[in-house]
Order: C-alpha cells, then structure tokens, then sequence
C-alpha cells in the first residue's frame, strides 16, 4: 500500500533542509508534508517572479540539467535558458487566467539532448514550471488508444471486481511495473486489496488488508487533491529549493509532480522491497475510495503522458463506480420502499395501526433488513427473528427512555454503549431504534448479532518507535490475522433512511386516530401521499385512477382514465406498460417499470420510475393498487453531461495535440517548395503546379492553426469580409466532393453582403453547413448557399440542399456533442461547436426542414459583431486557460 505517509503519522521531509528535526510519534501526524522544501532528483524546478520573466527560485540540481552554475540561473530571464521554442510555450501561460488547482502540460523538449517533460501550475500568483526527465517519447495516439478501448470494456463490467481487474490489468500493461494492486477504503479508512497484476518478482498482497494508520488524513486529502504520484528511485537523496539570496525556500507543492516525499515513506518501500512506485487515486462521489499502486523491484520512470493516461482511467473508473453504486442504491432503496408501502397498505386496511404493525412483523423486519425486530408498547413484547429476550429489551427501552430528543439511534456496537449488552451480543451487538410515541413507550427495535470475521493484514498493524521516540515503518508485511468480535454488520445509509421514513409515515398514521374511522382513513393516506415528493396515485385492476395527489397534478397530469394512456405517457411506451400492466396484475406482484411521461403544459418527456404495489382488503381481497412515479430526469441528465463533459475534454485535449502535430510537417514541406521554386526557370510548367501546391498547403495550415484556436478559445481580430468571397472559398474546398457526389452546388446570392466578424471561424461554420449539405443531397441534387440583409441590422446567411429532411426528434438534438446522423463517418461536434461560434459573434442558428422536402440551416449575424470571450465579456476571444 504505497502512499505519501506510510504509517500511522508518516510522511515527512523537513520544512526546510537546515532545520530538520527528528520524526517522532508526537509530531509526525502535523508534518507539513505540502512544503517539503525539496524535490526529487529525476527532473528540476524553477518558479518565476510575478511578471513571469525572471527566475526567483530554483531547485539545486538545476544547475546539473541546464550546465549552468545556480548562481546564473536564480535572477536570470528564463529566456535566457531555454530555446525559443520553450520560452515561447512558456510565455504564453498566464497566472491570471489559470484556475486555482490548475496544472498544464506543456509538451515534451529536448534540453541539452535530454527529453523533458515540461509542467507548470501557479502557486500565490507565481509560476512554477516542472522538468522531468523523460526516456522516451510518449505519441499522443497511445493515448486516444488506450482511452478509447477501455471506454468500449467498462460497458461489459457489471461487478466492481471485474472493473477492478480490467483497470488493474490496464495500469500494468501501460506502466511496467512489476506488481500493480487495487485497493478500496473502508469507511475506517482501512484499504483491501481488491486486484493486482504481478510479475512474480514482488510478493502478492491480494486480498491482504492495510491498516487505516498507514495513511493520515492530511495524506488522504493530498490524494484528492493530486491525484498521481512517481517515486522513480526510491534511493534518491532530495534536492533542496533555493531563493534568489540562496537560502532555503519554502513554497507550497501540494500540485508538484516532483515534489519530495517523507524518509520514513522510503524506508517503508524499502522494506516492501520496492525501488520504485506510482499511486493513482480513484475518486468516487468527490471522496477517495481507493489507490491504484504500482511497485517495481528496481528503479523506474513512467512518461508523464501515461501516468496521465492511467489518470484517466481512474477518473472513469470513479465515473463508473458512481453509476454502480447509484443503481445498487436505487434498488435498495425501491426495495425497501415497496416493504414499507406495502406494510403501510396493511396498517391502513386497520384502525388499530399497532395491532397492523404487530400482524405484520417479518415486514417490519424487512423496513431495515435486520436480523430481528421488537415491537415494545408500555411493556407489551412482540418480536420476529433473532432478538434478545423480553428482560434485557426492557433494559434497552429504559436507557433509550432517558435519552429525550432521540427520535432514532443506531450503533453496530451496542457494547460500547452499553457494556453488559457484550452477553448479548450474539444476537443484539448492533441496533436501530425509533420512537413512534412522544407520549407513550412505542418503539421499534431492530437487532443484528455480532459479526465475528478474521482480518488478514499486510503485517501486524503496531506502531513502532526507536531510539528517542523515532518513528520506524513496520518492517515485516507478512501475513497477520486478527479476528473482531462484538461488532454487527453496519447499518448502511439506507436502511437508517428506510427507519427514519418509516417513523415518519407511522407518526403521521398516529396522529390521525383520534378522528372518526372512515374519515381518518382517507385524511391520513392523503396527509402521508401529498408529504412525498413522489407523484401518487391509487387504480383499480384495470389501471383506472381512483385517487392521485398535489404532485400528481402539479405535473399537469390529467385525473381520469388509466393511468398509463389519456396522453400521459410516450407513444413508444403506451403499448410496453398496456401489456405489462397486465401481467402484473395476474400475477399480483409489485409492478416497476421506467417510463417517459409526458408532464407540463409543453408535455415534454420526463424519465420517471413507476412503482405499483397492491393493496388489499380484509379477507386478503385486493382493493386496487398503490402507486409512485419518481422523476429520474435529473439523475440520468447530470451521468450524461458527466460523460459528455469527459468526452469534450478529451476531445479538446486530443484535437489540440493532433493540429500542432500537423504544423511541423507542413512547415518543412513549404520549405522545401520554397527552394524548388528557386531552382526551376520561372517560364516551367512545373511553377504552376508548385502554386496550386503552396495555395493548398496554406489552406490546411489555415485549418490547423483555426482548430488550435478553437481547442484553446484564443482567435484572431473581427475583420469585415463579404459572404460571396467566403462562399467560393467553401465550394473550392469541397470541388471534389460535390463532384464525386454529381450535386450542383450554387451561390444564389451574397454579392457585396459585408459580414462582420473573424473570418476564419464564419468560414468554418459555412464549411460545415456545406459539407451536411452535401452528404444530405440526393446523388445529383442540389445544394445552394445565398446572404442577404434580413433587416438593416440583420445578415441572413442560407445554406440549402434538397435532401431527405430532418425528423423532429433529430431537430431536436441537432446542436447536441456527439450527435451524428452519419453513424461512424461522423464524430458529432461539427454544429455543436459551429453553433458555439455564430453564439460568440452575437448570432443565432437556425434549421429549418421537413422529412421529404430538404433543410435548410440559417445563420443570423449582427451587422457590427463584438465577439464574445469565453468570459462573457465584449471583445476579441481571449487566451484561455
């Protein structure tokens, strides 16, 4: 279990290298482990002043990468050191445009014949910039691979173990190392190792536990903030950080890729037998559930591009983990709400509820899925499955007597309140109580005996301490049992919910007995439905509503009928529900369905899950069914723009990388046009072709430098142009394909039309509308493009084809990430981001079609465009972070 702080306070470089004291169990668990004062030697540090032009503080190995005495390095312009390739990457960052938390990559140079990988984060308005040596070069396709792939696996994982498996394996494959684990916390923040690939050369540890001490929390909260952590040299001796007078410096690293660990952490490697390691951090509902650790037996660097692809992969693994516990926690609670409704049905059939809830106590079990339950009224005793015995439940309600403001209590180690309860623990060591009664003794009591199970640690879990109180690592990790007793399964979040909701519905029951039979019936089953958030509703066999309540017709719902039609529901679902209501109701078992349900006055759909249970009458006949539509929309809309949300950024990152990858290439090859130029006679025929060559080749510059400017929202001034000029330049670019597609292609119009804004960005939506055009346009059909002043303000720029039109339902989506109605030949971002650009320049997008009849897009633009930054702010788009 590698971590930051191996043991119990571990973790810990001195503050500053001249004042290093001796670690010791009082004060190692405070270590200021985000200042270390030094870093590790595989890669050197520098942090610029304020202005970002000189460099103020540097690590002292600096001087061994960049062959220059410290003395020269600390004062001097960082231009100075580097090429101008680097030192114009460098100035283009901004302390004043980053975000706090905020690390970029820069990109991979050559200093000196060396590889770096160059990082860099601001730290109180300050730049840090991280070199890290690198042993080979990392190509960016490696990634998109690696990402790609495991995207396609997690739709086949159905368990957290397989997950664990397939990143697990993944983690190994990428890195190299020698044994890979996975390990989740508990909510002791003891870790469990779920998976690990090894090699053989390092000992297993699976299935192996790790004791909470191991990681302190100021450990733990630095995995949430930086989530990966390289040790390529577990031997390694720290190279301090110097200001510019040459004295120590302290300066906060918690986001440092370099950043210098605690000794006693590499002893503790040490005595794993491990020269090197990696922790990645899995991150699930914004808590660490659990690190991904590679150890290797002899020293070992892994490139930054795939430790930040491994990086990744947990944050879709956290994603993933999320989405299982969601549905796990949906099904729980679905469960035990139907317990309750149904046990609610029964009480409700009765007017003495006690008596319903005493007729009823395996469901009363159920509400919490406990053991055994207790029903204590002034003394009377009924009980169902493992409980104590009436005398010792006694004592239980005195104690929960003298407590006045509890209204629940739940412990899974009843013991340590209540020290003779260890007698009984075999059948009463955890507990959840409620009280139904402020004035009367009315309890509900539920029970699970002791859980006694055997812990296999990594080594025995002491803390050890030498000579002066020093603290040591654990030196031996050889298996160690440890068997727990008197402690029960925990209650989880859930079942203390399930109690506490039941207690409510059966306060809100009691309190409307004192009213005459009948009409208490009906007030307390409305009183309890209009307090749900859920929409309710009561029918009969054949799905006719009987009763609904306030929520049922705040969503504009319609109160006759079946349920399931008179327009309330999706056409595509009307039939589904029809027959399985049917089956359900033959069946008698509870009915739970997710629907589209069409509420508000626009009836748009809104995903909702349908819950119906059966109530009955006395004599066990059934007098209709209970009904809840809870809303899912939110839910399946925030997993959705979560995923989508990952998607884009990768995108970005990606599409990035891939257009300045293309410049180099393109450069050399003007060049070389450039001398052929000069070496033919100008008379040759060959310099025509070479024009028609240099035009093309500065069209796909033109393309890649528009895409970085669009990866990174940084574009050039608004410039007036006029639409016919943009138009020929787009049925050019598309020469080929229109005719490869036998479709005409005309300007109708758009002569002298000025349009206001940055040419290259109008240019790209235009070419984008063509290019749908085209690919809609029957084989041999048209295609047109016109412009004209819509109103003395307005420009109307028109894109047309006579194509198969559009259904609403694809309108509908069209300007959404990653909605393709060309299957794999597209990737679904074209209108998004085009719709992005014309929002920008103060404009607007239209569509207008018809299945059968063709579309056309329409773009409105102000005459005078003041194009909007990503701020918000009137101005040319500015430099983004």
């Amino acid at each position: 279990m590698s971590s930051d702080l191996a043991n119990p306070a571990a973790n810990s470089t001195p503050a500053s290298p001249a004042a290093a004291e001796p670690i010791t169990l009082d004060n190692c668990a405070s270590e200021p482990i985000r200042i270390p004062g030094s870093i590790q030697r595989h890669g050197f540090l520098l942090g610029l002043d304020e202005a970002q032009e000189r460099v103020v503080l540097a690590s002292e190995n600096t001087e061994e990468f960049l062959r220059t005495p410290l003395k020269l390095i600390l004062g001097a312009p960082y231009v100075h050191l580097f090429e101008r390739e680097l030192s114009a990457v460098i100035y283009r960052q901004s302390c004043m445009s980053d975000p706090d938390g905020m690390v970029s990559y820069l990109g991979a140079f050559r200093i000196h014949n060396d590889l770096f990988s160059v990082v860099t984060h601001c730290v109180e308005g300050k730049r840090l910039l991280e070199f890290e040596l690198q042993d080979r070069l990392v190509g960016s396709e490696m990634m998109n691979t690696v990402i790609t792939n495991f995207v396609a696996t997690l739709s086949k994982l159905e368990t957290e173990i397989e997950l664990a498996d397939a990143v697990t394996q993944q983690v190994a494959a990428l890195t190299g190392f020698d044994r890979v684990m996975l390990y989740c916390f508990d909510e002791e923040g003891n870790g469990t190792v779920l998976s690990e690939a090894n090699s053989g050369l390092l000992p297993s540890y699976l299935n192996l536990h790790f004791p909470a001490s191991d990681i302190p929390q100021q450990a733990r909260e630095l995995y949430v903030l930086n989530t990966v952590r390289i040790i390529p040299n577990g031997s390694y001796e720290p190279s301090p950080l110097r200001s510019l007078d040459g004295a120590p410096h302290i300066v906060d690293l918690s986001l440092s890729v370099l950043r210098s660990v605690s000794p006693i952490h590499l002893e503790y490697m040490r005595n794993m037998g491990t020269a090197s390691s990696m922790s990645i951090s899995i991150l699930s509902e914004g808590r660490l559930w659990g690190l991904i650790s590679g150890h290797h037996a002899e020293p070992r660097m892994v490139p930054f591009l795939v430790r930040s692809a491994c990086d990744m992969l947990s944050k879709l693994v956290g994603t993933q983990l999320t989405t299982f516990r969601t549905a796990a926690r949906l099904q729980t609670l679905t469960n035990f709400h139907a317990v309750q409704r149904e046990l609610l049905t029964h009480i409700a059939a009765q007017f003495d509820y006690i008596g319903g809830l005493s007729s009823q106590m395996d469901l009363t079990r159920q509400v919490t899925d406990a053991s055994g339950a207790v029903l204590w009224v002034d003394g009377d005793f009924q009980q169902i499955g493992i409980t104590p015995d009436k005398a010792s439940v006694a004592r239980i309600v005195e104690w929960l007597d003298s407590q006045p403001n509890m209204e629940l209590y739940e412990t899974r180690y009843l013991g340590g309140v209540l020290p003779w309860t260890s007698e009984i623990a075999d059948v009463a060591a955890g507990m959840l109580a409620i009280r139904v009664s402020d004035i009367r003794q009315k309890y509900i009591l539920w029970f699970r005996p002791e859980l006694v199970h055997t812990v296999d640690w990594a080594g025995e879990p002491v803390k050890l301490s030498g000579p002066n109180d020093r603290l040591n690592p654990r030196k031996s990790f050889e298996s160690w049992s440890q068997t727990f007793r008197g402690q029960a399964k925990r209650w989880s979040t859930a079942e203390i919910e399930s109690a506490r909701e039941f207690r409510a519905a059966i306060t809100t029951v009691s309190l409307r007995r004192a009213e005459e039979e009948a009409e208490l019936s009906t007030a307390r089953f409305e009183q309890l439905t209009h307090a749900l958030p859920e929409k309710i509703f009561t029918a009969d066999d054949d799905g006719r509503i009987q009763y609904v309540n306030d929520r049922w017709r705040e969503a504009g719902l319609s109160e006759g009928g079946c349920w399931y039609s008179e327009g309330r529901l999706a056409a595509e679902d009307e039939e589904r529900i029809k027959t399985l209501w049917r089956e359900h109701v033959q069946s008698g078992q509870l009915f739970e369905e997710e629907v589209r349900l069409l509420t508000g006055k626009d009836h748009a759909p809104r995903w909702n899950l349908v819950r119906a249970v059966p109530f009955m009458r006395r004599g066990a006949a059934r007098a209709g069914w209970v009904g809840s539509m809870i809303d899912l929309t939110e839910r399946r809309e925030r997993e959705t723009a979560l995923r989508m949300t990952e998607k884009l950024a990768l995108t970005g990152r990606m599409t990035s990388v891939i257009a300045h990858e293309i410049n180099n290439p393109l450069e050399s090859i003007t060049n070389l046009l450039y001398l052929i130029r000069h070496d033919l006679p100008t008379t040759s025929d060959a310099m025509q072709y070479i024009g028609q060559a240099e035009s093309e080749l500065e069209r796909i510059s033109g393309i890649t430098k528009q895409t970085l400017r669009w990866s990174r929202e940084n574009s050039g001034g608004a410039e007036s142009f006029t639409a016919d000029a943009v138009f020929n330049d787009v049925l050019r670019l598309f020469h080929g394909k229109i005719r490869n597609r036998h479709v005409t292609a005309e300007v109708r119009g758009g002569e002298g039309i000025e349009i206001q804004g940055i040419q290259g960005q109008i240019r790209q939506v235009i070419a984008n509308l063509v290019a749908n055009a085209i690919d809609a346009a029957r084989v041999g059909g048209k295609v047109w493009m016109d412009a004209r002043f819509l109103t003395d303000d307005i420009v109307e720029i028109r894109v047309g084809d006579d194509g198969v039109g559009m259904t609403p339902e694809t309108v509908r989506q069209l300007f959404q990430p990653f909605f393709s109605t060309k299957g794999d030949l597209g990737n679904g971002l074209g209108l998004y981001i085009s719709h992005e650009i014309v929002e920008r320049h103060g404009g607007e997008l239209h569509v207008d079609t018809e299945p059968g009849r063709g579309t056309v897009m329409r773009i409105l633009l102000p005459r005078v465009t003041k194009v909007r930054t990503e701020s918000g702010a009137d101005g040319l788009p500015g430099k983004s972070a």
